[in-house]
């Protein structure tokens, strides 16, 4: 056998030999996610919007993941109230974890406000329609 065909003989034997220990780490891995979209098209001024997400784990876990969804959405004339809240936990398995495999947490949580001027001219808050309400209820 030649010198360099030896070589290439030990590298390829060399990468399947590594190659189980990194599908295992990556097998491996806890994936915590959690979308949350809050939006308001008002025009009683910003929504008051909270977002509390809780990702526990134990530390360590093992092929397993979690995905939390949520979409508040406001249209009106009123100042919104928007609030949301998550608690995800995740375990896995103990089996072939390594002392790095602590999980992967992604949040992605847009607070949206868009101002509608046209709201202030339909709100009961407007002077002139409170007047005209008033002046129906006379009649």
């Amino acid at each position: 056998m030649k010198k360099s065909s030896f070589l290439s003989s030990l590298s390829i034997a060399a990468l399947f030999s590594i190659a189980p220990v990194a599908t295992d780490l990556a097998a491996a891995q806890c994936v915590q996610i959690d979308t949350g979209v809050q939006i308001s098209i008002s025009g009683g001024g910003p929504a008051q919007q909270t977002n509390t997400v809780d990702m526990g784990n134990p530390g360590t876990c093992g092929r397993n993941a979690t995905v939390t969804t949520g979409t508040q959405i406001h249209v009106g004339p009123n100042r919104a109230v928007q609030n949301r809240s998550v608690r995800q936990s995740v375990r896995g398995t103990e089996r072939l974890l390594r002392s790095t495999s602590y999980p992967v947490q992604i949040q992605v949580n847009p607070q949206i406000n868009v101002d509608n001027p046209a709201d202030r001219l339909n709100s009961i808050n407007n002077p002139a329609i409170r007047y005209r309400e008033q002046l129906r209820l006379i009649e």
